[in-house]
């Protein structure tokens, strides 16, 4: 029997959902503990050429992945250009109901048919003017006298495969075996069975961060607490870094984790209750949190944290807030939907996250920040903002506090990408439980390239 991995200390987040005051759903309280081998990870996988290249041949063509939001198409003829490696994709609201995504090439001599988003009543290449409507149908060949071995009824322009799930539009290049449905399995549950539905969330920020780093890089500096004490140092007073659960299901390539809030990380030292109520206080009210004294009807900090957070959600209108539990409210839980999406759940935060290679450089990559909030205004839905690669979070202000959080994180990335290149081991070695999210991810992406 295999060895359980070990832990943190105390409390556990069982533990902190046994003294919720709300019933807790199900989801939160289950746990994935799916034994995954500890062993180096092959750094080359994060610098070599021919490991992208065979990412862009096995992954990258024949997985589900997201495109963009359902807002960002809201009318026919909308579309927006969906790019990862060598594809590039026109998604488009064909008709009211229908979402298509077409290969971005002209069937003559292989022109990109569009250059940017934007709206269209068809498709035509501005190299010599073949057409395309909406459906994908061709509807003009140019100078038809020279082309009478062209079937025009077969001329159609190759199709992804398209779904749909929470408001998003996936794609699958060249199709995939499962339906997106069957893919995404316990994610749908969890945000459909909690009021948790990202369908009902209008997309309100969009930045787009160049990293001097691989794209897989990127992701797994997000989907572990780890790093948050060092990195993030102003969060470890009232964030349980160390206390995070990571869950890791049999027979699902997604994996979670939940970091409590409202308890200083074990890494920094006890602190009162007072201490960490300020430090939770103060992402929102900034200086004014010095002054805060813990609510006698509070019997913890974190009990106080979620009560603001609660009385702030209820006031904006967001009335399941009122029967939430705390840690839905205040805690950090986050969903990696394999490959390279991660979005976060509850009502704590509305980040979602992409990363993507940027084109063929292995050394290069772009994450997609975006807020999806509750309501918000699908006629303002932002065009995303490109943050350069040595350019500050700073210069999205839309992205408020989180501005300083991304560029802490921002600084890490390029110097990872450096210095896998110079290491002399085999590759990074991870810890048996706060990175067993990482080692899956590796796992399923080994499957995916028929490696594993």
């Amino acid at each position: 029997m295999p060895q359980r991995s070990p832990r943190a200390p105390r409390p556990t987040l069982s533990q902190m959902l046994a003294r919720e005051k709300r019933p807790v759903p199900p989801l939160l309280a289950e746990r994935g503990e799916a034994s995954v081998p500890v062993k180096p990870i092959d750094r080359r996988r994060y610098y070599d050429p021919d490991f992208a290249a065979l990412e862009n041949a096995r992954l990258w063509p024949r997985t589900w992945q997201m495109a963009c939001r359902l807002e960002d198409i809201p009318e026919v003829g909308d579309y927006v250009l969906y790019e990862i490696a060598e594809i590039s994709l026109i998604v488009v609201r064909s008709d009211r109901d229908t979402v298509k995504a077409f290969f971005n090439a002209c069937l003559h001599r292989g022109r990109a048919l569009r250059d940017a988003d934007g709206t269209a009543s068809e498709f035509r290449c501005p190299f010599h003017g073949f057409t395309w409507g909406l459906d994908g149908a061709c509807k003009r060949i140019v100078n038809e006298w020279d082309f009478a071995h062209v079937d025009k009824a077969d001329f159609a322009l190759p199709e992804a495969q398209v779904g749909i799930w929470g408001g998003f539009v996936f794609v699958c290049p060249d199709g995939c075996e499962q339906s997106l449905e069957h893919f995404l399995g316990p994610v749908v549950e969890a945000y459909e069975t909690r009021g948790w539905s990202l369908a009902e969330r209008t997309k309100a920020v969009h930045v787009q961060k160049i990293n001097r780093c691989n794209w897989k890089i990127a992701l797994e500096a997000f989907i572990e607490s780890f790093h948050v004490t060092e990195t993030h140092a102003s969060a470890a007073p009232y964030l349980g870094d160390a206390n995070t659960q990571y869950d890791v299901w049999e027979g699902t390539a997604h994996t979670r984790m939940i970091s409590p809030r409202g308890l200083a990380s074990p890494n920094v030292g006890p602190l009162s209750d007072e201490e960490v109520y300020r430090a939770g206080m103060r992402p929102a009210l900034g200086d004014a949190a010095d002054a805060l004294t813990l609510p006698d009807t509070a019997e913890s900090a974190r009990e106080a944290i979620a009560a603001a957070r609660r009385k702030a959600l209820v006031g904006q209108g967001v009335e399941i807030a009122a029967e939430a539990t705390d840690c839905e409210l205040i805690d950090t839980i986050q969903y990696h939907v394999f490959p390279n999406l991660v979005c976060w759940a509850g009502w704590g935060s509305y980040l979602v996250y992409r990363f993507r290679p940027l084109g063929t450089d292995p050394d290069m990559s772009v994450m997609d920040i975006m807020f999806v909030v509750p309501g918000g205004d699908p006629g303002a839905v932002p065009e995303p903002q490109v943050v350069g690669p040595d350019a500050s979070l700073q210069e999205a202000p839309q992205l408020g506090g989180y501005c300083a959080v991304f560029d802490e994180d921002s600084a890490n990335l390029a110097a990872l990408q450096r210095g896998l290149r110079t290491m002399r081991k085999t590759g990074p070695v991870t810890g048996a439980y706060q990175e067993a999210r990482i080692r899956h991810f590796h796992a399923m992406l080994d499957k995916s390239l028929g490696q594993g």
